[in-house]
């Protein structure tokens, strides 16, 4: 029987897989569906190289039950019950259910309140050195003719203007009432605003002198959107699209980032009521803008949304800061 000691070293999160390693674990999620075990089954025989030799199937001889013969990647042959797979792929793989971050469970009491089940603490193994930060191990990737760069660790190398409009899909990219056109066209939207294309510029490395050459860069252009939205909706209407799989990696990235700015930023994050500092800072978008244009010295409100995710998210951090203190120091004044 196969045991979990023999098995290669498998991933301790997944900010530790490889590209390829990703893809074959969203892979399974899609073949299989969201938690369910077989699709972590399905992800532990990926990630260890084995092929289940569908002709090869017996019944254990003690207990009755179907016995699967697995090969790897060395040719030799392997033995396990479903029941055995199932175990052996929960304990392996304890982050494979929490791509977008673990809740954890809260304690459980019977009638009479005595504690049956304990608080299990999230499990933070899945997440990288930024916590909730999903960082993915290529910075680029080509797709079709293009390559794109990919959302890095926390989207830091993402504009806020692209924030707020994936932001904007978001909430609407897993509705119930979505038929598949619906679905296919909002995650087009979505990759059209998270994937920057690599474009060519002019460089001046002159100095006195004109010597000027061309050079590739990743700058996000808001006017070719609704281009880049018919691009992907191409991409994704083709059956078995290994873009599909794309798509749900970079939402991955993207809910791993906002779990992971929620934690860093909480006076902006906080859970509703007038507390929610970021809600009310893009409701009220562009008296926000504007502020943000003065403590950061810009002439123009594009240089705002040009500016990276990090960057404007901590000054609206200050200023939340700032807005709480004149609030604490007049209740005091009030008080007097």
């Amino acid at each position: 029987m196969i045991q979990k000691a023999q098995l290669k070293a498998l991933p301790g999160s997944w900010s530790d897989l490889t590209w390829q390693q990703l893809c074959d674990c969203w892979h399974a999620k899609m073949l299989y569906g969201g938690q369910s075990d077989a699709a972590r089954v399905a992800a532990l025989l990926f990630l260890c190289g084995l092929t289940v030799l569908r002709d090869r199937t017996v019944l254990d001889s003690r207990t009755g039950e179907t016995m699967y013969m697995l090969k790897d990647e060395g040719e030799q042959l392997w033995s396990a019950t479903p029941r055995e797979l199932s175990y052996m792929a929960s304990q392996a793989l304890p982050w494979f259910d929490f791509p977008y971050g673990d809740p954890g469970e809260p304690e459980q009491k019977d009638e009479k309140g005595k504690v049956v089940k304990e608080r299990r603490e999230p499990h933070m193994g899945y997440v990288g050195p930024m916590r909730d930060a999903l960082e993915l191990s290529v910075e680029t990737i080509k797709v079709g003719r293009t390559m794109f760069a990919l959302p890095q660790a926390a989207l830091s190398n993402l504009t806020w203007q692209q924030y707020r409009s994936m932001q904007e899909i978001a909430p609407q990219l897993f509705a119930e009432e979505n038929d598949e056109a619906t679905v296919l066209q909002l995650q087009a939207q979505f990759l059209a605003y998270a994937m920057i294309p690599r474009s060519m510029a002019i460089l001046d490395s002159s100095g006195k002198s004109a010597k000027l050459r061309l050079h590739y860069v990743y700058e996000y252009d808001a006017e070719r959107a609704d281009e880049l939205t018919r691009f992907w909706e191409g991409r994704l209407s083709k059956k078995n699209s290994r873009d599909r799989i794309l798509f749900y990696i970079v939402f991955q990235c993207y809910q791993t980032a906002v779990g992971y700015y929620s934690q860093a930023y909480p006076l902006l994050f906080s859970s509703g009521g007038k507390q929610d500092a970021m809600r009310d800072a893009l409701q009220g978008e562009v008296g926000t803008i504007n502020t943000i244009m003065k403590y950061a010295g810009y002439a123009e409100q594009q240089q705002v949304y040009d500016s990276n995710i990090p960057f404007v998210l901590d000054i609206l951090n200050t200023m939340t800061k700032e807005a709480k203190e004149i609030e604490r120091m007049n209740s005091k004044i009030k008080k007097k």
